[in-house]
C-alpha cells in the first residue's frame, strides 16, 4: 500500500514539475516579447526624430549634423539590441539563428558558426 502511495506521489510531483517548467518557459517568452515591443517602440521614436531632424536641416532649420549623427548612433545601438534579443529568443525556442559575421543560418543550439567559426553565444 505504501509503495503505491509513493508511486502516485512521485508521478504527481513529476506532473507538477513539468507544469511549473512550462509555465516558467511561457512567462519568459512573454517577458521577452514585451521587452522587444518596448524596444521597437523606442526605435520607432528615434526614426521619427531622425526624420524630423533631416526635414529641419533640409528646410534650413535648427537641426545640425551632430544631432543627426547622434540619432543615427542611437538607432544603430537599438537595432543591435533588437537583433541580440531576437537571436536570444530563437535560441531559447531551439530555432535557427543567423551568424552575425557571415550571415549563415545556424542551429540555435550551436555554440560556433560552422561556416566561419564565430562564437554565437
Amino acid at each position: 500500500m505504501a509503495g503505491m502511495f509513493d508511486e502516485t506521489m512521485n508521478g504527481l510531483r513529476s506532473v507538477i514539475d513539468s507544469a511549473a517548467k512550462r509555465t516558467q518557459d511561457a512567462f519568459s517568452g512573454s517577458k521577452n516579447y514585451v521587452e522587444r515591443a518596448k524596444l521597437r517602440s523606442t526605435l520607432n521614436d528615434y526614426y521619427r526624430r531622425l526624420g524630423k531632424a533631416e526635414y529641419e536641416a533640409a528646410m534650413g532649420g535648427v537641426s545640425s549634423m551632430a544631432e543627426i549623427n547622434a540619432i543615427i548612433a542611437k538607432i544603430t545601438e537599438l537595432r543591435q539590441q533588437m537583433y541580440a534579443m531576437e537571436q536570444s529568443s530563437k535560441v531559447q525556442r531551439g530555432g535557427t539563428v543567423t551568424c552575425p559575421t557571415c550571415g549563415r543560418l545556424v542551429s540555435g543550439g550551436d555554440t560556433f558558426c560552422p561556416g566561419c567559426g564565430t562564437k554565437l553565444q
